[in-house]
Formats: structure tokens, sequence, C-alpha cells
């Protein structure tokens, strides 16, 4: 019972990454693009942990760390750029 409601989760999220790319896509300002990014990444990791949960092997957290330790340090590169209009 608790499989079909983390398969019925991991729908849900994939739609809602879905949604989150056509905001991307359609986003007014580059503030709209950056938040729908870090929406469709905690919804890849969210995804990540769901499945390392229902496959019982628990070495997938630690692609997820680095999955959301890559995706915080790029956006901030991001909005260092958007700031300052350079990275270093």
């Amino acid at each position: 019972m608790v499989e079909i409601a983390l398969y019925a989760l991991v729908f849900g999220l994939i739609i809602i990454s879905l949604l989150s790319i056509a905001r991307a896509y359609s986003g007014p300002t580059v503030l709209d693009r950056v938040v729908a990014m870090n929406m469709i990444t905690t919804n890849v990791v969210l995804t990540i942990l769901i499945f390392a949960y229902l496959d019982n092997s628990f070495y997938y957290v630690d692609v997820a760390f680095v999955f959301v330790l890559g995706a915080f340090i790029g956006t901030l590169c991001i909005l260092k750029l958007l700031r300052e209009g350079h990275i270093l």
C-alpha cells in the first residue's frame, strides 16, 4: 500500500516538474527561471530518495546529496552572475 502511494507521489512530482519546465521556458524574468530550476532539482532529489527507499538501497542517498550540493552551488553562481555581472 505504501509503495502505491509512493509511486503516485512520483507521478505527481513528474507532473509538477513538467509544469516547472513550462514555467522556466515562458518565465518573463530570470528569477522565475531560477525558481523553476530549483523546483525541478528539488523534485528530482525527492524522486531519487523515493526510489532509494523503494529499492532498499540507500546508496542513492549520497547521489541525492551531491545533486543538491551541485544545484545549490549552481544557483549561487547564477545569482552572483546576475548581481555582479561575473562569477569570479
